[in-house]
């Protein structure tokens, strides 16, 4: 049966960012069975670019974590989005409210998403709440996922089926 994966867009070298993906992210994806797909930690051999978007072909579902606000994140999620597939955005708690000392608004999520229903983090220890919502919400974004693998292993199990009939 085909597996449903998760393309995973997050900033890189941020231990916060890491370990809400060690402690939260991960498990949940691997308690429903998703596949996770995060580009820096898959070896590979290739331009980086290019096996992002190998990435987001390939995926079915993608959590963004606009935590730090990495271009590339946003490009990717956007990508992911004109593809006509889910994203789930998840951000760091304290990027919701400016601050007078962020002058490149690097902790700050961008004006063109804050209307999204955005999954809020704010400690990468207890994150049990976080882990409920996030499982919610990929249990809603993969259930259309689901009826549609199961739709299509019943259509492949009926042309097998006929295949074997007598001629």
């Amino acid at each position: 049966m085909k597996k449903i994966s998760c393309f995973v867009a997050c900033a890189f070298g941020k231990g916060d960012v890491d370990e809400i993906y060690q402690n939260a992210i991960l498990p949940v994806l691997k308690s429903m069975k998703i596949k996770p797909c995060r580009v820096d930690l898959i070896e590979h051999n290739d331009d980086i670019d290019d096996k992002i978007i190998e990435l987001i072909l390939k995926c079915n579902i993608c959590i963004a974590d606009l935590t730090y606000s990495r271009p590339s994140v946003y490009y990717e999620a956007g990508y992911f989005k004109g593809l006509g597939k889910s994203v789930i955005f998840i951000a760091r708690k304290d990027h919701f409210s400016p601050k007078t000392e962020d002058v490149y608004g690097n902790f700050k999520i961008h004006f063109d998403l804050q209307m999204k229903n955005i999954i809020q983090w704010s400690s990468t220890k207890r994150v049990d709440t976080f882990k409920r919502k996030l499982l919610s919400r990929l249990k809603l974004v993969s259930k259309p996922l689901i009826q549609r693998i199961e739709k299509d292993r019943k259509q492949e199990k009926g042309r097998l089926d006929f295949s074997r009939l007598s001629q």
